[in-house]
């Protein structure tokens, strides 16, 4: 059943007769987490840009959350985003991240961050084509996003199974919540198409 209040906290846009499923309750400590990333510096080398990577290393190392980005092949119909990106690097890093057991989320250059579940229409675009503004812009959405359906913060490891241009544009507000970024190891077949 689809809530009117899932579009304005997940930012995800739908069409009418979409379904999104419902954004789970906020908690005042994921709200805070939302203002003090907002107050992240806009520009690299002003401030810092991992206020609690000297105060708090992360003291474990395994995953708490993988992020696997899209792909430019899809299906010609509406699926969900588990389903919607077919090419074999997806469908790869897809499996990998189903068969670690913790949370994992899809994140497309124009949606953002996608459960699942989500359904979406097929579209193009491209993150790696954009502005750097539009990057990291897209990047500090995404880290709010993912503080609305997960409680990454400190000490906390987030494993992004994407290309450059996702990486790049996630590893600083999502290390500014104070978790450690971990990019997933590239295996010679994984070189190629970059993610959407």
């Amino acid at each position: 059943m689809p809530y009117p209040a899932t579009f304005a906290l997940s930012g995800k846009r739908t069409s009418p007769g979409s379904v999104l499923s419902p954004v789970r309750p906020l908690r005042l400590a994921r709200c805070a987490a939302i203002v003090y990333l907002s107050a992240m510096p806009m520009r690299p080398g002003v401030g810092s840009a991992t206020p609690f990577a000297a105060s708090s290393p992360a003291s474990s190392t395994a995953v708490s959350v993988i992020l696997v980005g899209g792909g430019r092949t899809q299906l010609s119909e509406p699926a969900v985003a588990r389903d919607l990106y077919v090419s074999p690097l997806f469908a790869r890093r897809r499996a990998r991240a189903e068969a670690s057991g913790v949370p994992w989320f899809v994140v497309s250059g124009r949606w953002g961050l996608l459960d699942p579940g989500d359904v979406l229409a097929p579209y193009s675009f491209s993150l790696a084509e954009q502005s750097v503004s539009y990057q990291r812009a897209w990047g500090r959405f995404v880290a709010e996003q993912l503080c609305l359906v997960s409680s990454v913060g400190r000490g906390d490891v987030v494993e992004i199974c994407a290309g450059a241009a996702h990486v790049a544009a996630l590893t600083a507000p999502i290390e500014y919540l104070g978790a450690r970024v971990r990019r997933a190891t590239a295996g010679a077949s994984d070189s190629g198409v970059e993610p959407r």
